[in-house]
């Protein structure tokens, strides 16, 4: 008999603002949960460090693809998404093993080709015409500007759009593509992203035969020509981990970034001391990962056999989600952990663990620094125009996110 699910907004500004309190309820309830949550339906929750942790780096047990699990779909919505929705989504996001470890070695070839360690002096530079173009913005309306829509959005997308080798004249039009995507709070808004959707896969459809006949330095030809014992990305998969990496590459990045200045608004000694001593950034960076807990809970893992877990019993084909924010607030994995603190020993889950752990965290983390230092640097005195215990949170499920974050300059 399935143990009746909890209904829990975790989308909720008061859940936002109250995170340490409300995963501290929801430990109280076990250290595995049954809860409803929109556009997934009844899940199995972690609440602790340690469940998370086997769940993430478990892949015999937890897997990502359904049918490992007896289930022939992700959820009933997944009969109604649109085909280029569940073409998309055939990615290492949602592969097991062997296929994940293909898929991956093949992906992690084309990013050590771009040498993300070497970005650091061009991260620098793209950062500050982002910021000029803020300032701009600001001179024009009394100093004061919206972070997100400003900064925050715009500098990791040129990033990512750099690395993949796209022209600069064509990110206005991936911002125009995916503004519906930093809007979906439900499955019917899903069918807003389409006609961008659309738009972005004939882009790169086009972009791939580009490079074919022409390649280039970047990353679209280090996918394209990537190899592994003969091995090679289908047009299909091409297509998926483009879109993933364009999307995957910004967007998290984005709220991490946001998180950073939020808690530094919210800590203006923390604030204070990092402008007085830079090289504590990285450790600065690493905690805020934690405290700030940007990405809430990872995409659903199925449940690959009948077992025992957190005290629960599963059955085959149930999904089960790690509550990355509720491990990386678990008192038994960190001493106080609703408080900031530098000097931790930081093992926080943010970026995920086990075979799955974020591609991309190297380069998440060195934006997120340039961003601090850079702004800062530029704006020592920058300050919120808004009360940063009760800021504009977005209803986007699974983030700790922002719609809005207007600042000003002096």
């Amino acid at each position: 008999m399935f143990k009746k699910a909890i209904k829990i907004n975790l989308a909720s500004a008061q859940f936002r603002e109250n995170a340490f309190e409300e995963f501290t309820k929801m430990r109280e309830m076990g250290p595995l949960i049954r809860v409803q949550l929109s556009m997934m339906g009844k899940v199995w929750m972690t609440t602790t460090y340690e469940g998370a942790n086997e769940v993430l780096r478990d892949h015999r047990r937890f897997v990502r693809n359904p049918a490992n699990a007896g289930r022939r779909f992700y959820t009933g919505m997944q009969l109604m998404m649109p085909r280029m929705i569940n073409t998309l989504s055939k990615n290492m996001l949602g592969a097991d093993e062997p296929d994940h470890r293909r898929l991956r070695s093949l992906v992690e070839k084309a990013f050590v080709k771009a040498n993300i360690d070497s970005l650091h002096d061009r991260l620098v530079v793209l950062a500050n015409q982002q910021l000029d173009i803020a300032e701009q913005v600001a001179r024009d309306n009394h100093g004061q500007f919206d972070f997100i829509e400003h900064f925050a959005r715009p500098f990791p997308l040129t990033v990512i759009c750099e690395l993949l080798g796209l022209p600069d004249e064509d990110r206005v039009k991936f911002k125009k593509w995916f503004r519906a995507f930093t809007e979906i709070s439900s499955v019917w808004q899903i069918y807003k992203i389409l006609p961008g959707l659309k738009k972005c896969m004939k882009y790169f459809r086009q972009q791939f035969e580009d490079v074919r006949q022409n390649p280039r330095d970047d990353l679209i030809t280090a996918l394209v020509q990537a190899e592994e014992s003969g091995d090679r990305l289908s047009d299909e998969e091409l297509l998926s981990m483009a879109m993933l990496l364009l999307l995957a590459g910004h967007e998290t990045t984005v709220h991490l970034i946001a998180s950073a200045f939020l808690t530094l608004f919210e800590l203006p000694k923390q604030r204070q001391a990092l402008v007085q001593d830079w090289s504590t950034v990285d450790a600065v960076v690493e905690e805020v990962l934690r405290y700030g807990s940007a990405v809430q809970f990872t995409k659903p893992r199925f449940v690959a056999e009948d077992m025992e877990f957190c005290g629960e019993h599963l059955k085959r084909g149930e999904l089960v989600i790690a509550g990355l924010a509720a491990g990386n607030y678990d008192p038994a994995a960190f001493e106080d952990p609703g408080e900031f603190r530098l000097h931790r020993k930081n093992k926080h889950l943010t970026f995920g663990l086990g075979p799955h752990v974020c591609l991309g965290l190297k380069l998440a983390k060195a934006e997120t620094e340039v961003a601090l230092q850079q702004t800062l640097t530029r704006w020592p005195e920058l300050e919120p125009q808004f009360d940063p215990q009760h800021p504009d949170w977005s209803k986007r499920l699974g983030f700790r996110s922002l719609k809005t974050m207007i600042v000003k300059t002096s």
